[in-house]
């Protein structure tokens, strides 16, 4: 099955800050994401409810 996978561009607000990571709610009901602190890109110190956007494409399973 072949998808042409096109990035979409995803808002949403920190939930909750660890020292290892962040839990984003992703607006729309769409679910949340967990993310480690590495894949953060910001100037300023991360606060609870802060807006942030993402890009995120379908999951393609790699045949063995």
């Amino acid at each position: 099955m072949e998808y042409e996978l096109n990035p979409r561009l995803l808002k949403g607000k920190l939930v909750e800050i660890t020292d290892v990571g962040v839990k984003i709610a992703i607006n729309g009901r769409l679910g949340v994401l967990n993310l480690p602190l590495r894949f953060i890109i910001s100037d300023n110190k991360l606060q609870i409810d802060d807006e942030v956007e993402f890009y995120l494409s379908y999951v393609r399973v790699s045949q063995k």
